[in-house]
């Protein structure tokens, strides 16, 4: 068993925008198909133990129950009073996992092998009983005959969503049961509708080094919010931002869905291209991946990156677009790659606005891609001409020199919130060398006018 969950500073790792845009499911299929079943607690251990029922599925939110609660369960049973429906789901193989009712399920199991549910494995002794106080601090081999007969015979009621049920209702049924005190999201759901060796590739893939350290943790994410960004880049990646499709969450859906069981070849080459493609964004912008650049205003030039919050938007972009290249053709130009990034940060208003509002809708999807892979392609495509940008070494001689904008006069703080003008604008004929530099904040280079 776990250890109670408990939330933490990470579930802010993301910035959330809700996605409300209605799912498209054909009306003949907008059912679940369910099958009722009483069964005896005893036939459900039986089971549990053989491994045909999961009462702790990963997407399941950890044992919160006390003693004196799961104690009451228990007396709720001797006394007859109807326990709660559980819902479970069918898999592929016809195992069963918890949909709805794994505390109740995990309070009884538990009580019947005796131990509490926890680290410390304590006896699990009934406590806090009102009715059958006769029978606090009692195991159930403690229990006389007919009371540890009376609690293996009931039966309790089961709902079993059928595993033909359409996948988008279903997900939808799933998150409608699942409003207890710690909802779960939509990747610890998907967990349960599209069970398969997609999710073992998700999970092993959210310990990538490169990922960790760009998400600034130290350990996967506890409810899963990494797992479903990688799955939003294979999404994208397999495909391509050209047949993408809102709502994201049903186009998420169906990339599990239809790739729940990827052949071992398939797996290889999706674990390379998101090896090779997170570690091109780790190398190009260090904690600071998929992360927003805001260049400054009239009352304040200097800029800053977004200190806590991953974009969404950005990630879709930036990790997607690296995925059309190499390392070797990346890595050497960074440098060139960020500052192009910062670039557009500051330059490109639509795109900007394309990822800070309704950021999932395809049009502003494909705007983002489009307009990220032709400056990737066009700085890889760099052949000896005229280069637009500065390199980084002139920009950081400069900083040392004087750290002040050479247009406003003020002091500039980072060196990202720099930019490296040319004196003579470059659409002039003025040349990309020392001669021809002047270190400016990006806003106030902006704000000179004058450019293409």
């Amino acid at each position: 068993m776990t250890t109670p969950y408990e939330p933490t500073e990470q579930e802010g790792l993301l910035e959330h925008e809700p996605d409300n845009t209605p799912l498209e499911i054909p009306p003949d299929k907008r059912r679940v198909k369910t099958d009722k079943q009483d069964v005896p607690i005893e036939t459900l251990q039986m089971r549990i133990k053989k491994g045909r029922l999961d009462i702790q599925p990963e997407f399941q939110r950890y044992y919160v129950w006390s003693p004196s609660k799961a104690s009451k369960l228990i007396e709720s049973v001797l006394l007859e009073i109807p326990i709660p429906v559980v819902y479970l789901a069918e898999e592929q193989d016809n195992r069963q996992s918890v949909v709805d009712g794994q505390q109740r399920l995990t309070s009884i199991v538990a009580f019947l092998d005796g131990l509490f549910p926890g680290p410390d494995k304590a006896t699990f002794k009934l406590t806090s009983l009102q009715v059958l106080k006769e029978l606090n601090g009692l195991t159930f081999k403690e229990l006389d005959a007919a009371m540890q007969e009376k609690i293996l015979g009931t039966p309790l009621r089961l709902v079993i969503i059928q595993k033909d049920s359409d996948p988008d209702v279903k997900f939808e049924v799933f998150e409608r049961l699942n409003v207890g005190a710690v909802a779960l999201n939509d990747q610890e759901l998907r967990n349960c509708v599209y069970r398969g060796s997609y999710n073992k590739l998700l999970r092993e893939l959210s310990q990538n080094e490169h990922l960790l350290k760009v998400l600034r943790q130290e350990q996967p994410h506890p409810r899963m919010q990494d797992r479903q960004l990688i799955l939003r880049f294979f999404a994208m990646w397999r495909k391509t931002h050209l047949k993408y499709k809102s709502p994201m969450k049903q186009f998420l859906n169906h990339e599990m869905e239809q790739n729940r069981n990827i052949a071992p070849e398939i797996v290889e080459e999706m674990r390379e291209i998101f090896a090779r493609s997170i570690e091109m964004a780790y190398v190009v912008f260090g904690q600071n991946a998929f992360r927003r650049f805001y260049p400054g205003n009239p009352q304040e030039p200097n800029g800053n990156w977004e200190p806590k919050k991953l974009n969404i938007a950005l990630w879709d972009t930036i990790l997607y677009g690296f995925s059309y290249f190499e390392k070797a053709q990346i890595i050497p130009i960074a440098d060139a790659v960020r500052e192009e990034f910062l670039d557009l940060m500051g330059t490109d208003d639509q795109f900007v606005k394309f990822i800070t509002s309704t950021t999932d809708q395809p049009d502003r999807v494909q705007y983002r891609a489009d307009i990220w892979i032709k400056r990737l392609r066009e700085l890889v495509g760099y052949k000896g001409a005229e280069p637009r940008n500065f390199s980084l070494a002139l920009k950081q001689k400069l900083f040392e020199v004087n750290p002040a904008c050479a247009i406003c006069g003020q002091h500039m703080h980072d060196i990202d919130d720099t930019e490296v003008d040319h004196i003579l604008h470059y659409w002039r004929g003025g040349k990309t060398i020392s001669q021809n530099a002047r270190l400016t904040h990006r806003f106030c280079n902006r704000q000179r006018g004058g450019r293409e």
